[in-house]
């Protein structure tokens, strides 16, 4: 009995030991000065029409080289500044899942990458009224920043269906 216990204790003292280092590809960091930065940026779009928007916010955050996309649409620096105020052209009571959030959940990281850069992730739901359809839209999307050497973002990309955002940018244009 005393050869098993001291054979688990070394067995278990040795896998305590071991180090998963080739498993791990980056550090995931939830408070650092990169996902405020982006967590302050979705703070600015979603307060767009009211005092408290800032362009600057925005203009600040991105390099002038800033490449992306959104679905089906090409982004560079000029776009990306304008989308809060092209989605509030087209909905009304934008909202989006935060982390902190009483009503809802999203998440917010900074992955800093062994070789692959650095890179802002969240996920959540955005929310949104359509005005030209009427259609109410809850839609779970995916958002991802590229930070280059300089500390801004140079490439941006956004993963959801973007059927309801063609539905009311139709919507829209029929409207004229």
């Amino acid at each position: 009995m005393k050869k098993l216990i001291f054979t688990l204790s070394a067995l278990l003292f040795l896998s305590c030991q071991q180090t998963m280092d080739s498993d791990v590809i980056g550090v995931v960091k939830m408070s650092d000065e990169k996902t405020n930065t982006i967590l302050t940026e979705l703070n600015n779009y979603l307060s767009y029409g009211t005092d408290s928007y800032d362009v600057e916010i925005t203009s600040n955050l991105i390099s002038d080289d800033l490449a992306g996309n959104f679905p089906g649409t090409e982004l560079n620096a000029e776009t990306f500044i304008a989308t809060a105020e092209i989605h509030n052209s087209l909905f009304d009571n934008i909202e989006m899942s935060l982390p902190g959030d009483e009503a809802g959940w999203g998440g917010l990281q900074t992955v800093y990458y062994d070789g692959l850069g650095t890179w802002s992730h969240y996920w959540g739901t955005w929310t949104a009224t359509g005005k030209f359809t009427g259609n109410e839209i809850s839609q779970f999307i995916h958002l991802n920043w590229g930070w280059n050497d300089e500390g801004k973002v140079a490439f941006f990309n956004a993963q959801f269906d973007a059927g309801f955002f063609r539905d009311e940018l139709a919507a829209a244009e029929a409207s004229e």
